[in-house]
């Protein structure tokens, strides 16, 4: 520890008040903390800085922060995954933006595989450009790849955290590419972090990345790892890391298992026991019997109000143990959980109310827990390509014991304890020698080129083969490869032809004849979506053969369709996908649950010819995953889909819930772009050249696709999908799935039966809430009114920030216009808003021609646009015959051909955008969505093209949809 700042330190006043910690007044700075700024992080230089957890490694980072945002550069904190990224956003609104931004919400922006959005909760318009942007490696990936680099990224502020990340085996590549990326485009300042970096690795990681290293093994709080074996214990500490000393004496009577050493610990009166303890288990099993085991003979006191930390969670089986064991201050933490379960644990945890977790390496992903000692209950996991028991890799392991004994905790010093017999001894000692990691693997390999080459292409950091082949033989793994095997590196510019070659044949990149490369509209989709082009070709191929098979399958207003077939066939290609299945001998990168693997559950004979494979009792795995996610949204809960399988559980449920809503998004996305009719035919994918296709029909399915992909997050019907919209309000209440599945039952799915006021009504919105605490009365009030008010509240809020932002628009007061008028007035000022946005229109409705639509659109670069205005009194929703009457006026007044577009204002009815997808020639909008869409025009972030393409796309068009600006 050293105490006060070292000369030329670089940070102001306010960065020492608010983001220095002190000892008496006087600034307390780790060892590392000191070198930093010895070195210049506080003057803007860019560090690599590698040490041990709990060194005080993310206050760097915050400094170089909080500097750059004194300087008005923007910044990009970069993390392993989402639960890490909420808890930076978090903490950066607690620390940042009350400071720094005035409590603007708007400059803080978070970026996962969820969700895009800012502190306000809002959909954002433009990520790459927000003040501070919290986001998971591949979500930034993805937004570059997308919307390209920025032509001047000299002003942003990259910080790293877990930078070790790009030597693993699945992540590694896409983490390897968003670096080189960077590293070619440039940077203000560039801060990489990592507890488990060796040596040489961060060295030549920092010489790779152009940066200064600053490394310090040594700890803070040390550790004191035990190896506990049938002739004793060896001990190292971190304090004398060359010190291993042996033959140490058990204590008597202790077995040599996990729970007898946590009862040892536990009953040790001096010292205390350094709680809480975490126990780290290979497998998810392993964590539910433990906790159970030792809870019920170990733990006698009674607990009180067992499920109340659970109120309103669904019902899993991860839970209902929870609830039995929480209260005796035991829990577990496993990927089985589902993210709400995760959330009440690890609240309980920092809130002190547990003495004892049971965990797998979920609760070791960089969250800073105060945890005061570790058991390692095993060391070795599965591995199923050896078909054997592996030992997990020091790295791993020390990053597991350094989340013990952290800074800012009570501890003195944290305690890992972990367990070998004879046969395991000589490979368990290697945790002891400390300085020993594993060296970094290559990770960026051919075996992905062709999605390492798209990327670097549609993100515009490549616009000539020459450039690609340049930059990935200058890659970090490439440097490696050639000093490790340079016979293989000697391939790799062949390959990245064959690549381009391959890109090149799918219609995913255009080649000119000197070697210029572009990205096509479909191959920038492709880019922007994650999935492989293996996937994109295999979903793009299944779309040209099933088309006409699926788009009969749409509601109309004469036909219900059948929505239920439609969604169980788009999933089972989403889920049949190379992103989930080994493919051309190339294995997944994403995974289904093994059970799924073990039975065959649906018998799916009378729809084999809407599947990607016919012959699907091969392989019924995609067919399972298909129909448990149908039920899920159905309404199935947790309970009932974890029963049809041994060993199933929520947490694989939710995570494969949450693959599918991404792969059905990007899904979405590529169709969108391959069916496109303004696109020359030439520049369209291969699979959409080669065969007879009417494009019109294929426009139909993509927003069918994006609301499928809606249900599949929340779990829910289509004619209760909108309920969700009600817990945008500010409100102590929110709606749960189980409520609004039980308001379903009874019959309620209307806002206007929602909002009845009548006694009848109002008893069925009690007996929904009849479990609600303190009173089920006020929170039935709550849905009533919400519902009363829902549009108008929404119209209210996002009229307030849309004002805010239009600042630096000509006739700010439009806005609020826009969104208080009705009637003619409203027409007046849409065509103010029309004009001072240059946006060309011819009114066809000048009241003396009867039945005609109101304007016809003419966005530049696009063709014309039908477009008509329904607005309404109070909150009343446009219903379906209002919202298609545009089709027939069209027609009868010689625009038939046109696309058509109808402005609800302020809304439409939620049963309206399902059933006008099959019309094929018309969309809804909402004014709260085309007000956001116009924002951006007037901002430049959108260009009058995309909003034609946004509109002329059947189905309800939405914020959601609005492309990211495109740099590239």
């Amino acid at each position: 520890m050293k105490f006060g700042l070292p000369d030329g330190h670089g940070l102001s006043e306010s960065i020492i008040q608010n983001l220095v910690f002190t000892d008496g007044g006087t600034p307390a700075l780790s060892d590392i903390q000191h070198e930093a700024l010895l070195v210049g992080v506080g003057q803007g230089r860019s560090l690599l800085v590698v040490s041990p957890t709990s060194t005080g490694k993310t206050q760097i980072a915050l400094w170089a922060i909080a500097k750059s945002v004194e300087n008005s550069c923007n910044v990009v904190y970069l993390v392993t995954h989402r639960a890490l990224a909420k808890q930076k956003f978090e903490d950066f609104k607690t620390l940042l933006l009350a400071q720094y931004f005035e409590d603007s919400d708007s400059s803080l922006v978070i970026a996962t595989g969820d969700y895009v959005e800012n502190a306000y909760g809002e959909v954002v318009t433009h990520p790459l450009g927000a003040p501070i942007l919290v986001a998971t490696y591949e979500k930034y990936l993805a937004l570059l790849s997308s919307s390209g680099i920025p032509a001047d990224m000299t002003s942003t502020v990259i910080v790293c955290d877990e930078i070790q990340l790009i030597g693993d085996e699945h992540r590694g590549q896409h983490v390897e590419v968003l670096l080189t990326l960077l590293r070619n485009a440039g940077w203000k300042q560039f801060v990489g972090l990592s507890a488990v970096l060796e040596s040489r690795d961060a060295k030549d990681l920092a010489d790779w990345l152009g940066v200064t290293l600053v490394i310090n093994q040594t700890r803070e709080k040390h550790l004191h790892y035990e190896c506990w074996t049938d002739n004793g214990i060896a001990a190292v500490t971190t304090e004398q890391p060359e010190n291993i000393e042996e033959g140490i004496q058990r204590p008597s009577g202790i077995k040599l298992d996990t729970i007898s050493i946590l009862t040892y610990l536990l009953k040790q009166k001096s010292p205390p026991p350094p709680l809480p303890i975490i126990v780290f288990c290979m497998k998810k099993q392993d964590t539910y019997e433990l906790a159970q085991k030792f809870a019920d003979e170990y733990i006698k006191q009674e607990q009180k109000q067992l499920s109340l930390p659970f109120e309103g969670v669904p019902e899993t089986s991860a839970n209902t143990i929870l609830s039995k064991i929480i209260g005796k201050r035991v829990a577990f933490h496993n990927a089985d959980l589902i993210d709400e379960e995760r959330h009440i644990v690890e609240q309980h945890l920092l809130d002190g109310k547990l003495d004892v977790i049971f965990a797998t390496s979920t609760l070791a992903a960089g969250v800073n827990f105060p945890l005061g000692a570790a058991i390692f209950a095993s060391w070795q996991r599965w591995n199923g390509s050896r078909r054997c028991y592996v030992a997990i890799e020091a790295d791993e392991f020390h990053n597991m014991a350094g989340r013990v004994g952290r800074m800012g905790f009570a501890h003195e010093q944290g305690r890992v304890i972990f367990i070998a017999n004879k046969s395991e001894l000589r490979v368990a000692k290697r945790y002891l020698n400390l300085g020993a990691l594993p060296s970094l693997q290559p990770r960026v390999t051919p075996t992905r080129f062709d999605q390492l080459v798209l990327q670097l292409v549609a993100s515009g950091l490549c616009k000539h083969k020459d450039d690609v082949k340049e930059l990935v033989c200058n890659t970090f793994s490439a440097l490696r490869e050639q000093s490790i095997n340079p016979s293989s590196f000697d391939t790799w510019p062949g390959k990245l032809s064959d690549a381009i070659i391959s890109l090149r044949e799918e219609g995913f990149i255009i080649e000119g004849s000197s070697g210029n490369l572009a990205a096509t509209q479909v191959g920038k989709a492709v880019a922007f979506s994650g999935l492989l082009p293996d996937t994109s070709s295999f979903l793009l191929k299944y779309m040209v053969n099933k088309v006409n098979r699926l788009v009969p399958l749409l509601p109309t207003p004469e036909n219900h369709g059948d929505v239920t077939r439609l969604a169980f066939s788009l999933l089972s290609a989403c889920y049949s996908a190379p992103e989930f299945r080994t493919y051309n001998k190339k294995p997944p990168t994403r995974f289904l649950p093994y059970p799924l693997e073990n039975k065959i559950l649906y018998d799916v004979k009378k729809n084999r010819h809407d599947l990607p494979e016919s012959a699907w009792e091969v392989d019924p795995t995609p067919i399972n995953a298909a129909g448990i996610t149908l039920d899920w949204i159905e309404g199935a809960d947790f309970r009932k889909l974890e029963s049809m399988l041994p060993q199933m559980s929520a947490g694989m449920l939710r995570e494969m819930f949450r693959n599918c809503v991404w792969t059905l998004q990007g899904f979405a996305s590529i169709i969108e772009a391959a069916a496109d009719g303004t696109v020359p035919e030439s520049l369209r994918p291969k699979e959409f050249r080669e065969v007879e296709l009417d494009l019109a029909l294929v426009r139909r399915l993509p927003r069918v696709m994006r609301r499928l992909s809606f249900r599949v997050g929340e779990g829910l019907p289509d004619d209760v999908l909108w309920m969700k919209e009600l817990d945008s309000s500010d409100s102590n209440f929110k709606l749960f799935r189980t409520e609004i599945l039980e308001l379903r039952k009874k019959g309620f799915i209307r806002p206007e039966q929602i909002m009845l006021g009548s006694p009848d009504a109002d008893q069925v919105r009690v007996a929904v809430f009849e479990k609600v605490k303190p009173s089920p009365q006020a929170k039935a009030n709550w849905l009533r009114d919400i519902c009363r008010d829902w549009k108008k509240d929404l119209r209210k809020r996002i009229g307030e920030r849309h004002s805010k932002r239009a600042r630096r628009c000509p006739n700010v007061s439009l806005v609020q216009e826009f969104y208080n008028s009705r009637g003619t007035e409203f027409e007046l000022v849409f065509e103010r808003i029309l004009a001072a946005l240059h946006i060309k229109f011819e009114k066809l409705d000048d009241k003396s021609t009867t039945g005609a639509p109101d304007y016809l659109i003419k966005l530049k670069d696009s063709p014309p646009l039908v477009l008509e205005l329904k607005s309404k009194d109070g909150d009343k929703l446009v219903e379906y015959n209002k919202a298609v009457e545009v089709l027939a006026a069209s027609e009868v007044h010689g625009h038939k051909d046109v696309f058509c577009v109808t402005l609800c204002h302020p809304g439409v009815d939620p049963s309206v955008p399902m059933v006008i997808a099959s019309c094929g020639r018309l969309s809804v909008v909402e004014s709260t969505d085309l007000g956001e869409a116009l924002l951006r025009i007037c901002e430049g972030t959108l260009t009058q093209n995309q909003l034609w393409k946004w509109l002329a796309t059947p189905g309800q068009a939405l914020i959601y949809d609005l492309p990211f600006p495109d740099y590239a």
